[in-house]
């Protein structure tokens, strides 16, 4: 089987979503599938992260210091149309037998010559019409107004959740559930802090929005209710937040990565999953930053239903309500918590959340979709691969 998987997403900053994108391209041809990625978006004068050159092409004609030059030209958008010829050429050449389409903004022209090229599987990654609202009206509209275009080139959906799916199953189209995986597996667990009192460690890339479903803006009342906790922030820096008043033990680092970002967990006791997925009309997710502190062994604190069953009612996974005022609600539980895990590491086996468990899930779905003809007729069919 060949897979091209086409994103917009930019291969540049070492974030969680290019780790997961190149991570299943990895696990893909480990499998023995034919794979590579294919990223249309605004070029830069530098080495892309990751190794991303080792795993696929990037497809752009606009420069992105033109684009940050003059932001009222839209010229990321411009830059999409007049790369899709190129990106034609190059899936074409590739010849894949499937698409897999993570979209990453709204529809734009060309978009549907692409997606004629092979079926298509796009994978859902949240409820797309709650996360186009924060980002103002004019992308919502754009947004939502062009989905229903996008969707109807999909032989397939691929959702993270059970409840990202429901939408989904009314289309008439297979829609698989596979929450995310752990990319670092087996665990490097590292050795517990060392620390006289708790320190928690959130990673979050940076939105434009600050009160996002991250919840960073949450954890300036968890730093001023527990003054003895350090709590540290991965993504965001203090120029995000400023003029308001910074705690002295809330520590924003900016971006961090590879060994840096490592030797900052190996400080910390205990990591912040997504803590305002309600500002998203949320009630389930898996996000990557959860599966990465577990991969060290830190224990968790989420602000969700974690769509993984197997992190549900064990000790190392702390659920707080989902609401506007969770950490203020919830202190006193996050700070037993907190001191419960102090000089302790998580070690139970997490193999059934490994790339290649989930990525083989992936692989059986793509594989009888094709096998069935890449289409169904009437009501959605939920599958469960793996299962």
């Amino acid at each position: 089987m060949r897979i091209a998987y086409l994103t917009e997403w930019s291969p540049y900053d070492e974030t969680g979503v290019l780790k997961k994108l190149i991570g299943q391209v990895s696990a893909w041809r480990a499998l023995g599938a034919e794979a590579q990625l294919f990223a249309l978006c605004p070029l830069r004068d530098e080495v892309p992260a990751c190794s991303y050159e080792d795993f696929g092409s990037i497809i752009g004609r606009i420069h992105e210091d033109k684009i940050k030059a003059y932001p009222a030209a839209r010229l990321g958008f411009v830059n999409k149309i007049i790369s899709t010829p190129e990106a034609k050429r190059q899936l074409s050449a590739f010849a894949p037998d499937v698409i897999y389409y993570r979209q990453h903004g709204p529809w734009y022209p060309g978009l549907a010559s692409l997606l004629k090229l092979a079926p298509v599987v796009m994978e859902i990654n949240t409820r797309e019409e709650m996360d186009a609202r924060l980002w103002g009206l004019a992308f919502q509209m754009a947004d939502t107004g062009t989905k229903k275009l996008v969707h109807s080139h999909a032989a397939a959906f691929i959702c993270m959740t059970d409840e990202i799916a429901e939408p989904y199953l009314l289309s008439g189209k297979p829609v698989g559930v596979i929450p995310n995986a752990m990319n670092n597996f087996p665990p490097r667990v590292l050795p517990p802090s060392g620390n006289a009192s708790p320190a928690l460690v959130i990673t979050a890339t940076p939105l434009g929005i600050a009160e996002c479903w991250h919840g960073v803006d949450k954890l300036f009342d968890l730093a001023a209710a527990l003054p003895h906790f350090l709590i540290h922030v991965v993504g965001y820096s203090r120029s995000h937040y400023e003029p308001r008043l910074i705690p002295e033990n809330l520590i924003f680092h900016g971006y961090l990565g590879g060994a840096a970002l490592a030797e900052l967990y190996a400080r910390c006791d205990v990591g912040f999953g997504s803590l305002a997925a309600h500002r998203k009309s949320l009630r389930q997710a898996c996000p990557l930053k959860t599966r990465e502190y577990l991969s060290y062994g830190l224990p968790v604190i989420v602000g969700y239903e974690e769509a993984e069953e197997r992190l549900r009612n064990t000790d190392f996974v702390l659920e707080i309500p989902n609401h506007e005022n969770n950490i203020r609600d919830s202190v006193e539980q996050i700070r037993q918590f907190a001191e419960s895990w102090l000089g302790r590491r998580v070690v139970e086996d997490l193999s059934a959340m490994s790339l290649d468990s989930k990525e083989r899930q992936r692989l059986e779905f793509l594989e009888k979709l094709l096998q069935s003809g890449a289409a169904a007729d009437g009501q959605g069919v939920r599958e469960t691969p793996g299962a």
